[in-house]
Protein backbone atom coordinates (compact mmCIF):
# COMPACT_ATOMS: atom_id res chain seq x y z
CA UNK A 1 0.00 0.00 0.00
CA UNK A 2 1.22 3.47 -0.63
CA UNK A 3 1.12 6.29 1.91
CA UNK A 4 -1.39 8.19 -0.12
CA UNK A 5 -4.03 4.93 0.43
CA UNK A 6 -7.02 6.04 1.94
CA UNK A 7 -7.46 2.57 3.08
CA UNK A 8 -4.61 2.48 5.18
CA UNK A 9 -6.63 3.65 8.60
CA UNK A 10 -8.91 0.51 7.69
CA UNK A 11 -6.68 -2.14 7.24
CA UNK A 12 -4.42 -0.97 10.25
CA UNK A 13 -6.18 -3.10 12.79
CA UNK A 14 -5.65 -2.71 16.64
CA UNK A 15 -3.16 -5.01 17.57
CA UNK A 16 -1.40 -5.24 13.80
CA UNK A 17 2.05 -3.71 13.41
CA UNK A 18 2.27 -1.36 10.69
CA UNK A 19 5.67 -0.32 8.72
CA UNK A 20 6.33 2.50 7.10
CA UNK A 21 9.41 2.18 4.22
CA UNK A 22 11.62 4.53 2.06
CA UNK A 23 11.07 7.52 3.96
CA UNK A 24 13.38 10.36 4.74
CA UNK A 25 13.67 9.82 8.62
CA UNK A 26 14.35 12.54 11.15
CA UNK A 27 14.63 10.80 14.20
CA UNK A 28 15.77 13.97 16.86
CA UNK A 29 17.69 11.15 18.23
CA UNK A 30 21.25 11.77 18.57
CA UNK A 31 22.65 7.58 18.51
CA UNK A 32 19.88 6.87 15.69
CA UNK A 33 20.57 9.93 13.89
CA UNK A 34 18.82 10.17 10.29
CA UNK A 35 18.85 7.73 7.41
CA UNK A 36 16.27 6.30 4.28
CA UNK A 37 14.79 3.26 6.12
CA UNK A 38 12.07 2.21 7.70
CA UNK A 39 9.70 3.04 10.90
CA UNK A 40 7.44 -0.21 12.50
CA UNK A 41 4.90 0.22 15.03
CA UNK A 42 3.32 -2.07 17.26
CA UNK A 43 0.39 -1.10 19.25
CA UNK A 44 1.46 2.21 21.00
CA UNK A 45 4.89 1.62 20.38
CA UNK A 46 7.98 2.27 18.15
CA UNK A 47 9.25 -0.90 18.28
CA UNK A 48 12.08 -0.26 15.17
CA UNK A 49 13.38 2.56 12.69
CA UNK A 50 16.73 2.16 10.82
CA UNK A 51 17.90 1.43 7.32
CA UNK A 52 16.56 -2.11 6.68
CA UNK A 53 14.54 -2.06 10.02
CA UNK A 54 11.27 -3.14 8.78
CA UNK A 55 13.38 -7.10 8.40
CA UNK A 56 12.00 -7.10 12.13
CA UNK A 57 8.19 -6.47 11.33
CA UNK A 58 6.37 -9.57 11.98
CA UNK A 59 5.10 -11.43 8.79
CA UNK A 60 1.60 -9.99 9.01
CA UNK A 61 2.55 -6.30 9.30
CA UNK A 62 0.84 -3.69 7.01
CA UNK A 63 3.45 -2.09 4.77
CA UNK A 64 3.03 1.05 3.70
CA UNK A 65 5.37 2.69 0.98
CA UNK A 66 6.14 6.30 2.42
CA UNK A 67 8.92 6.95 -0.38
CA UNK A 68 8.46 10.59 -1.09
CA UNK A 69 8.13 11.70 2.99
CA UNK A 70 10.21 12.89 5.93
CA UNK A 71 8.78 11.03 8.94
CA UNK A 72 9.38 13.23 11.77
CA UNK A 73 8.39 13.09 15.82
CA UNK A 74 5.04 13.99 16.48
CA UNK A 75 5.48 17.90 16.88
CA UNK A 76 4.45 19.23 20.42
CA UNK A 77 2.36 22.72 21.07
CA UNK A 78 3.89 23.58 24.53
CA UNK A 79 1.47 26.13 25.38
CA UNK A 80 -2.32 26.66 23.65
CA UNK A 81 -5.28 27.98 25.17
CA UNK A 82 -7.65 25.63 23.24
CA UNK A 83 -11.30 26.44 24.77
CA UNK A 84 -10.52 29.98 22.78
CA UNK A 85 -10.70 27.94 19.28
CA UNK A 86 -14.10 28.85 18.13
CA UNK A 87 -13.43 32.51 18.90
CA UNK A 88 -10.69 32.66 16.09
CA UNK A 89 -10.13 35.93 14.31
CA UNK A 90 -12.81 38.00 16.82
CA UNK A 91 -10.03 40.96 17.24
CA UNK A 92 -6.95 40.54 15.31
CA UNK A 93 -5.46 43.86 16.30
CA UNK A 94 -5.85 43.83 19.75
CA UNK A 95 -3.69 44.79 22.35
CA UNK A 96 -2.75 42.69 25.71
CA UNK A 97 -4.66 44.55 27.51
CA UNK A 98 -8.02 44.52 25.45
CA UNK A 99 -7.21 40.30 24.53
CA UNK A 100 -7.52 39.89 28.13
CA UNK A 101 -10.80 42.23 28.84
CA UNK A 102 -12.27 40.90 26.11
CA UNK A 103 -11.77 37.11 26.59
CA UNK A 104 -11.49 36.62 30.33
CA UNK A 105 -13.81 39.47 31.50
CA UNK A 106 -16.27 39.33 29.04
CA UNK A 107 -16.71 36.15 26.80
CA UNK A 108 -15.55 33.56 29.53
CA UNK A 109 -18.37 33.89 31.98
CA UNK A 110 -20.55 33.65 29.59
CA UNK A 111 -18.94 29.91 28.21
CA UNK A 112 -21.19 26.73 29.21
CA UNK A 113 -19.23 23.17 29.56
CA UNK A 114 -20.48 22.56 26.21
CA UNK A 115 -18.99 26.43 24.35
CA UNK A 116 -15.65 25.40 25.77
CA UNK A 117 -15.58 21.42 24.47
CA UNK A 118 -16.50 22.98 20.95
CA UNK A 119 -13.47 25.31 21.26
CA UNK A 120 -11.52 22.86 22.22
CA UNK A 121 -12.60 20.92 19.36
CA UNK A 122 -12.08 23.58 16.87
CA UNK A 123 -8.33 23.94 18.67
CA UNK A 124 -7.71 20.02 18.73
CA UNK A 125 -8.97 19.64 14.72
CA UNK A 126 -6.28 22.28 14.11
CA UNK A 127 -3.32 20.65 15.85
CA UNK A 128 -3.65 17.49 14.35
CA UNK A 129 -3.68 19.53 10.55
CA UNK A 130 -0.37 20.30 11.37
CA UNK A 131 1.01 17.56 12.37
CA UNK A 132 0.78 18.18 16.15
CA UNK A 133 0.36 15.37 18.29
CA UNK A 134 0.62 16.76 21.33
CA UNK A 135 -0.73 20.03 23.42
CA UNK A 136 0.08 21.40 26.63
CA UNK A 137 -3.64 22.94 27.14
CA UNK A 138 -3.61 25.65 29.13
CA UNK A 139 -7.50 25.86 29.68
CA UNK A 140 -7.92 28.65 31.82
CA UNK A 141 -11.41 28.77 31.36
CA UNK A 142 -12.11 25.82 34.26
CA UNK A 143 -15.33 28.03 35.88
CA UNK A 144 -16.11 25.17 37.31
CA UNK A 145 -15.77 20.90 37.73
CA UNK A 146 -17.84 20.40 34.81
CA UNK A 147 -15.60 23.16 32.27
CA UNK A 148 -12.97 20.77 33.12
CA UNK A 149 -15.29 17.25 32.30
CA UNK A 150 -15.79 19.08 29.13
CA UNK A 151 -12.34 20.01 28.27
CA UNK A 152 -11.10 16.36 29.23
CA UNK A 153 -14.34 14.56 27.75
CA UNK A 154 -12.60 16.81 24.21
CA UNK A 155 -9.46 15.84 24.47
CA UNK A 156 -9.96 12.07 25.13
CA UNK A 157 -12.21 12.30 21.87
CA UNK A 158 -9.74 14.11 19.94
CA UNK A 159 -7.26 11.54 20.01
CA UNK A 160 -4.02 13.91 20.74
CA UNK A 161 -1.48 13.39 23.59
CA UNK A 162 -2.64 16.25 25.89
CA UNK A 163 -1.58 18.07 29.08
CA UNK A 164 -4.57 19.50 30.30
CA UNK A 165 -3.16 22.60 32.22
CA UNK A 166 -6.69 23.51 34.84
CA UNK A 167 -7.16 27.14 35.83
CA UNK A 168 -9.00 30.49 35.47
CA UNK A 169 -8.34 33.55 33.43
CA UNK A 170 -7.87 36.41 36.07
CA UNK A 171 -6.27 36.29 39.52
CA UNK A 172 -4.81 33.49 40.84
CA UNK A 173 -6.33 29.67 41.40
CA UNK A 174 -8.91 29.73 44.21
CA UNK A 175 -10.52 26.16 46.47
CA UNK A 176 -12.56 25.13 44.33
CA UNK A 177 -9.76 24.40 41.72
CA UNK A 178 -7.99 23.21 43.00
CA UNK A 179 -10.58 20.20 44.09
CA UNK A 180 -11.15 20.32 40.38
CA UNK A 181 -7.60 19.93 39.44
CA UNK A 182 -7.41 16.63 41.51
CA UNK A 183 -10.57 15.55 40.38
CA UNK A 184 -9.86 15.65 37.07
CA UNK A 185 -6.76 13.45 37.55
CA UNK A 186 -8.27 10.92 39.59
CA UNK A 187 -10.73 10.68 35.99
CA UNK A 188 -7.66 11.12 33.27
CA UNK A 189 -5.48 8.36 35.58
CA UNK A 190 -6.69 5.41 33.58
CA UNK A 191 -5.83 7.26 30.10
CA UNK A 192 -1.94 7.28 29.30
CA UNK A 193 -2.56 9.98 26.56
CA UNK A 194 -3.86 12.47 29.54
CA UNK A 195 -2.27 14.39 31.87
CA UNK A 196 -3.77 16.80 34.45
CA UNK A 197 -1.55 20.19 36.06
CA UNK A 198 -2.19 22.85 37.72
CA UNK A 199 -2.22 26.34 35.47
CA UNK A 200 -1.47 30.00 37.56
CA UNK A 201 -1.85 33.16 36.01
CA UNK A 202 1.33 33.73 37.62
CA UNK A 203 3.57 30.91 39.41
CA UNK A 204 3.30 31.04 43.32
CA UNK A 205 4.99 29.12 45.96
CA UNK A 206 1.29 28.06 47.15
CA UNK A 207 0.34 26.56 43.64
CA UNK A 208 3.91 24.88 43.67
CA UNK A 209 3.72 23.80 46.87
CA UNK A 210 0.55 22.23 45.51
CA UNK A 211 1.90 20.73 42.51
CA UNK A 212 4.79 18.99 44.51
CA UNK A 213 2.08 17.70 47.70
CA UNK A 214 -0.23 16.02 45.18
CA UNK A 215 2.12 15.00 42.52
CA UNK A 216 0.49 16.72 39.65
CA UNK A 217 2.40 19.01 37.30
CA UNK A 218 2.24 22.78 37.29
CA UNK A 219 1.85 25.44 34.00
CA UNK A 220 2.06 29.09 34.89
CA UNK A 221 2.61 32.28 32.64
CA UNK A 222 5.41 33.86 34.02
CA UNK A 223 6.01 37.52 32.99
CA UNK A 224 8.64 40.13 35.07
CA UNK A 225 5.93 41.85 37.09
CA UNK A 226 3.13 39.26 37.60
CA UNK A 227 3.48 37.81 40.84
CA UNK A 228 6.61 37.61 43.15
CA UNK A 229 8.81 35.33 40.78
CA UNK A 230 11.88 36.00 43.20
CA UNK A 231 9.62 33.78 46.02
CA UNK A 232 8.54 31.20 43.46
CA UNK A 233 11.61 30.63 40.68
CA UNK A 234 13.72 29.25 43.18
CA UNK A 235 15.57 25.72 43.26
CA UNK A 236 13.54 24.68 46.33
CA UNK A 237 9.94 25.33 44.74
CA UNK A 238 10.45 23.77 40.87
CA UNK A 239 10.78 20.76 39.51
CA UNK A 240 10.77 19.03 36.22
CA UNK A 241 7.18 18.83 36.09
CA UNK A 242 6.63 22.53 36.17
CA UNK A 243 6.30 24.85 32.59
CA UNK A 244 6.77 28.31 32.31
CA UNK A 245 5.46 30.55 29.12
CA UNK A 246 6.90 33.02 27.99
CA UNK A 247 9.30 33.65 30.38
CA UNK A 248 10.00 37.29 29.83
CA UNK A 249 11.93 39.54 31.97
CA UNK A 250 13.58 36.72 33.90
CA UNK A 251 17.08 37.25 35.50
CA UNK A 252 20.04 35.27 35.85
CA UNK A 253 18.42 33.76 39.14
CA UNK A 254 15.90 32.58 38.16
CA UNK A 255 17.25 31.42 34.32
CA UNK A 256 19.53 29.01 36.67
CA UNK A 257 16.91 28.13 38.90
CA UNK A 258 15.27 26.81 35.33
CA UNK A 259 18.27 25.20 34.45
CA UNK A 260 19.04 23.61 38.19
CA UNK A 261 15.78 21.80 38.65
CA UNK A 262 15.28 20.68 35.20
CA UNK A 263 12.08 23.15 34.91
CA UNK A 264 10.90 23.32 31.35
CA UNK A 265 10.16 26.76 29.21
CA UNK A 266 7.45 27.39 26.49
CA UNK A 267 8.85 30.40 24.59
CA UNK A 268 5.78 32.32 22.14
CA UNK A 269 7.56 33.73 19.13
CA UNK A 270 4.56 35.11 17.26
CA UNK A 271 2.88 36.36 20.89
CA UNK A 272 5.14 38.23 22.29
CA UNK A 273 5.60 40.52 19.66
CA UNK A 274 1.97 40.64 18.63
CA UNK A 275 1.09 41.58 22.19
CA UNK A 276 4.13 44.07 22.26
CA UNK A 277 5.35 41.90 25.58
CA UNK A 278 8.89 41.63 23.85
CA UNK A 279 10.67 42.42 20.49
CA UNK A 280 11.30 38.55 20.75
CA UNK A 281 11.08 35.29 22.59
CA UNK A 282 13.69 35.35 24.98
CA UNK A 283 15.88 32.25 22.70
CA UNK A 284 18.78 33.32 23.58
CA UNK A 285 18.29 33.65 27.39
CA UNK A 286 17.55 29.74 27.34
CA UNK A 287 20.58 29.43 24.89
CA UNK A 288 22.71 30.95 27.74
CA UNK A 289 21.56 28.81 30.85
CA UNK A 290 21.27 25.88 28.62
CA UNK A 291 17.74 25.38 28.67
CA UNK A 292 16.19 23.64 25.75
CA UNK A 293 12.94 25.52 24.97
CA UNK A 294 9.51 24.39 23.37
CA UNK A 295 7.23 26.50 21.03
CA UNK A 296 3.80 27.29 21.16
CA UNK A 297 0.84 29.08 19.45
CA UNK A 298 -0.86 30.59 22.39
CA UNK A 299 -4.11 31.02 21.19
CA UNK A 300 -6.62 31.79 17.57
CA UNK A 301 -7.93 35.12 19.10
CA UNK A 302 -5.77 37.29 16.68
CA UNK A 303 -3.65 35.00 14.28
CA UNK A 304 -3.99 31.25 13.13
CA UNK A 305 -2.46 28.40 14.89
CA UNK A 306 0.41 27.54 12.85
CA UNK A 307 3.33 25.33 14.58
CA UNK A 308 5.20 25.91 11.27
CA UNK A 309 4.98 29.46 11.57
CA UNK A 310 6.31 29.21 15.47
CA UNK A 311 9.70 27.10 14.31
CA UNK A 312 10.20 29.78 11.85
CA UNK A 313 9.82 33.41 13.67
CA UNK A 314 12.13 31.29 16.38
CA UNK A 315 14.89 30.63 14.32
CA UNK A 316 14.32 34.68 12.87
CA UNK A 317 14.23 35.63 16.27
CA UNK A 318 17.49 33.73 17.17
CA UNK A 319 19.30 34.17 14.65
CA UNK A 320 19.00 38.23 14.71
CA UNK A 321 19.58 38.61 17.82
CA UNK A 322 22.73 35.99 18.02
CA UNK A 323 23.91 37.87 14.48
CA UNK A 324 23.56 41.20 16.37
CA UNK A 325 25.08 40.04 19.67
CA UNK A 326 28.96 40.40 20.69
CA UNK A 327 31.63 38.23 22.26
CA UNK A 328 30.23 34.85 24.14
CA UNK A 329 26.48 35.43 22.40
CA UNK A 330 24.88 32.03 21.62
CA UNK A 331 25.43 30.88 18.23
CA UNK A 332 22.96 31.22 15.36
CA UNK A 333 20.00 28.86 15.29
CA UNK A 334 19.49 26.11 12.28
CA UNK A 335 17.08 24.41 11.21
CA UNK A 336 17.91 21.47 13.12
CA UNK A 337 17.32 23.75 16.28
CA UNK A 338 14.35 25.14 15.14
CA UNK A 339 12.99 21.56 14.95
CA UNK A 340 14.16 20.28 18.36
CA UNK A 341 12.19 23.26 20.07
CA UNK A 342 9.00 21.83 18.51
CA UNK A 343 9.93 17.81 19.18
CA UNK A 344 12.45 17.47 22.26
CA UNK A 345 11.56 20.68 23.88
CA UNK A 346 7.92 19.89 23.40
CA UNK A 347 8.44 16.62 25.04
CA UNK A 348 9.98 18.47 28.15
CA UNK A 349 7.15 21.04 28.28
CA UNK A 350 4.92 18.06 28.48
CA UNK A 351 6.89 16.21 31.06
CA UNK A 352 7.41 13.39 28.34
CA UNK A 353 11.12 13.26 27.92
CA UNK A 354 12.08 9.99 26.15
CA UNK A 355 8.54 9.10 25.94
CA UNK A 356 7.89 11.61 23.08
CA UNK A 357 9.97 14.00 20.31
CA UNK A 358 12.41 11.39 19.39
CA UNK A 359 11.44 8.39 16.77
CA UNK A 360 13.33 5.72 18.70
CA UNK A 361 12.37 2.01 19.57
CA UNK A 362 10.64 2.02 22.45
CA UNK A 363 9.43 5.68 22.29
CA UNK A 364 5.97 6.33 21.72
CA UNK A 365 4.68 6.24 18.48
CA UNK A 366 3.60 9.57 17.54
CA UNK A 367 4.52 9.98 14.11
CA UNK A 368 3.79 13.31 11.56
CA UNK A 369 4.79 12.28 8.05
CA UNK A 370 5.67 15.03 5.78
CA UNK A 371 4.97 14.42 1.92
CA UNK A 372 7.17 16.47 -0.69
CA UNK A 373 4.85 16.30 -3.70
CA UNK A 374 4.24 19.65 -3.35
CA UNK A 375 7.82 20.76 -1.87
CA UNK A 376 9.50 19.44 -5.28
CA UNK A 377 12.16 20.70 -5.88
CA UNK A 378 13.91 20.14 -2.65
CA UNK A 379 17.05 19.27 -1.83
CA UNK A 380 17.23 19.47 1.98
CA UNK A 381 14.68 17.02 3.64
CA UNK A 382 15.43 18.84 7.27
CA UNK A 383 15.24 22.21 5.70
CA UNK A 384 11.68 21.16 3.78
CA UNK A 385 10.43 20.63 6.92
CA UNK A 386 11.43 23.55 9.10
CA UNK A 387 11.78 26.09 6.29
CA UNK A 388 9.20 25.04 3.57
CA UNK A 389 6.31 22.71 4.87
CA UNK A 390 2.65 23.73 5.50
CA UNK A 391 0.20 22.15 7.02
CA UNK A 392 -1.08 21.25 3.70
CA UNK A 393 2.16 18.54 3.55
CA UNK A 394 1.14 17.09 6.70
CA UNK A 395 -0.43 14.23 4.56
CA UNK A 396 -0.56 11.58 7.92
CA UNK A 397 -0.29 11.79 11.69
CA UNK A 398 -0.17 9.15 14.35
CA UNK A 399 -0.76 9.53 17.89
CA UNK A 400 0.14 6.65 20.11
CA UNK A 401 0.17 4.40 17.04
CA UNK A 402 -3.70 5.42 15.80
CA UNK A 403 -3.66 7.15 12.81
CA UNK A 404 -5.08 10.64 12.83
CA UNK A 405 -4.89 12.24 9.70
CA UNK A 406 -4.57 10.40 6.77
CA UNK A 407 -4.09 11.31 3.15
CA UNK A 408 -4.11 14.60 3.83
CA UNK A 409 -7.49 14.38 6.26
CA UNK A 410 -8.00 14.41 9.70
CA UNK A 411 -10.29 11.06 10.46
CA UNK A 412 -13.76 11.55 11.61
CA UNK A 413 -14.27 15.06 11.73
CA UNK A 414 -16.93 16.86 9.58
CA UNK A 415 -15.26 19.90 8.85
CA UNK A 416 -18.94 21.66 8.17
CA UNK A 417 -20.79 20.30 11.00
CA UNK A 418 -17.90 21.49 13.40
CA UNK A 419 -18.07 24.74 11.67
CA UNK A 420 -21.63 25.54 11.97
CA UNK A 421 -21.20 24.15 15.88
CA UNK A 422 -18.39 26.88 16.66
CA UNK A 423 -20.37 29.36 14.67
CA UNK A 424 -23.20 29.13 16.64
CA UNK A 425 -21.52 28.89 19.91
CA UNK A 426 -19.51 32.29 19.02
CA UNK A 427 -22.36 34.09 17.46
CA UNK A 428 -24.33 33.62 20.98
CA UNK A 429 -21.60 34.40 23.16
CA UNK A 430 -20.95 37.55 21.20
CA UNK A 431 -24.65 38.03 20.93
CA UNK A 432 -24.76 38.06 24.89
CA UNK A 433 -22.08 40.43 25.03
CA UNK A 434 -24.20 43.23 22.80
CA UNK A 435 -21.93 42.19 19.67
CA UNK A 436 -23.18 41.97 16.10
CA UNK A 437 -21.13 39.72 14.51
CA UNK A 438 -21.10 41.00 10.96
CA UNK A 439 -19.41 44.39 12.44
CA UNK A 440 -16.95 42.36 12.70
CA UNK A 441 -16.18 41.42 9.12
CA UNK A 442 -14.48 44.17 8.07
CA UNK A 443 -12.94 45.02 11.35
CA UNK A 444 -9.44 44.68 13.31
CA UNK A 445 -10.48 44.85 16.39
CA UNK A 446 -13.44 44.45 18.44
CA UNK A 447 -14.28 47.60 20.89
CA UNK A 448 -16.90 47.05 23.62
Amino acid sequence: MNISDRLVPGDWTPGRSMMLSGASVITMDPEAGDFVGDVVVTGDTITAAGPGAGSTAPDDALVVDATGTVIIPGLVDGHVHAWEGALRGVSPDSDIMAYLNLTHTTLAPLMTPEDVAIGERVTTVRALEQGVTTIVDNSHNVRSLEHGQAVLATLRESGLRAVLAAGVGMGQPDSHLAKAVLALRDSAAGDPRITVRLMELAPSPAGLRFSVENGVGLVAETLAGMGDLDAALTPELLHDQVTLDHVIGLSDAHWRAIAETGAAVALAPRSDPHYALAVASPVLAANRFGVQEAISTDNEFEYGSDIFGEMRALMSAQRGHAFAGGPGTPRPYGVRDALRAATLGGARAAGLTGRIGVLAAGAQADLTVISLSRLRPIASHLGAVVSYAESQDVTAVVVDGVPRKWAGEVLGVDRAELARLAEASRDRILGQAGVDIEALRFAGSLRL
